[in-house]
């Protein structure tokens, strides 16, 4: 018997016709072409994110392990060492368990998606053989001179800027007369990108003048691409047109223009969410760099406790240490000896130092070895 299960995934609409009269079938196509392309990049950042996430508990683990031989090495066999290790152990098995059910997980995924393909038109089938045959060269358009956009912005990047802040159509017309080299494609990119980093400065006086010109730029382009001209035959046909346009094609240049604005508005929120992101990532990453052997910060352990011990830990005095531990009662004292040993603050470089007690009693007798908080 013939099993049919894999031919239950496959997406493929772009070939029907039975669609309701009302729907225009184009775009309806178009939309779910663009549905797929979304999703399969959704999974594609959602796979990458993973990977990163294990890579950086791998990098945990090796980490951990390093620290949990060098004590197990070590001389030094007291209830502080030993309760190190003890959070080391602990923590790198809460690790290594995570990565395990993550490499599980991904395992099964992998099996699953593999038994049950999603085939739509994009991926059902690719090319066994494929052949071109140029019969001649193709004359390079001028507009390719510079095909390397990043080329384009070291060579005349200052031009352009010089450009972008016209406000009138005559000026901006002898200019780009007198510099035709910049007549391209990548001068209205040049334009729109730099339109969004003023939107993120907030100069938006100067931004709404650089997208007007991106929208020249870009009515001057399509203009060739209607006429099948060189783009710099076209500078002074779209500057007479706009001179001598009636105010249907000047409503449309308006309309271009204020869809530019909402576009570089909300490229604008993208990145300055894209940088909060990055600061948060880096401010995590820090935190997690700085803590302790039992997994605490000891920023946030130290502006826990009080303003003397805080005074003591800041300036590395071993007295006023000991005298603040004296002044705590017994039970807070030993909470708070675990919690700055736990999170790095303390570092006992001899005898036991695990009970709160004798942390208060020793004084000057016990050399302590301070972290730099911060």
């Amino acid at each position: 018997m013939v099993d049919y299960s894999k031919w239950d995934h496959i997406e493929i609409s772009d070939d029907e016709d039975d669609t309701h009269p009302n729907v225009d079938t184009p775009s309806l196509f178009k939309w779910r072409h663009e549905a797929r392309i979304q999703r399969a990049e959704e999974k594609k950042q959602e796979k990458a994110k993973k990977n990163a996430q294990s890579k950086l508990r791998k990098s945990k683990l090796e980490e951990l392990k390093e620290k949990i031989k060098k004590l197990e090495d070590s001389e030094s066999k007291d209830e502080g060492t030993q309760a190190q290790l003890t959070g080391l152990q602990k923590e790198y098995a809460s690790v290594e368990k995570e990565e395990k059910e993550f490499e599980e997980k991904e395992a099964e995924l992998e099996r699953y998606e593999k038994e049950h393909p999603n085939w739509d038109v994009d991926t059902i089938s690719s090319d066994k053989h494929n052949r071109t045959i140029i019969n001649k060269p193709a004359k390079k358009p001028a507009t390719s001179e510079s095909d390397d956009i990043s080329e384009y912005f070291k060579a005349n990047g200052e031009a352009v800027k010089k450009f972008g802040m016209m406000s009138k159509y005559e000026e901006s017309h002898k200019y780009l007369k007198a510099n035709m080299h910049l007549v391209s494609e990548h001068l209205g990119s040049y334009l729109v990108i730099w339109a969004v980093d003023l939107a993120v400065e907030d100069k938006h006086e100067l931004k709404e003048r650089v997208a007007h010109q991106a929208i020249v730029a870009q009515y001057i382009m399509e203009l060739a691409r209607t006429l099948k001209r060189d783009p710099r035959d076209c500078v002074d046909a779209f500057f007479v047109r706009m001179k001598t346009a009636e105010k249907q094609y000047k409503d449309a240049f308006d309309d271009e223009f204020k869809a530019l604005l909402g576009r570089v508005d909300a490229r604008k929120l993208v990145r300055l969410e894209e940088a909060r992101k990055k600061v948060e990532e880096e401010e995590e990453a820090e935190r997690q760099a700085r803590l302790g052997p039992a997994g605490l910060d000891p920023l946030e352990v130290l502006k826990e406790l009080p303003a003397d011990m805080q005074k003591a830990f800041e300036e590395q005095d071993t007295p006023l240490l000991m005298k603040s531990f004296e002044a705590l009662e017994p039970e807070e004292r030993q909470r708070v000896y675990s919690r700055v040993v736990g999170s790095g603050l303390w570092v006992p470089s001899g005898g036991s130092a695990s009970e709160g007690d004798d942390a208060g009693d020793k004084g000057d007798d016990e050399e302590e070895a301070f972290e730099d908080a911060e």
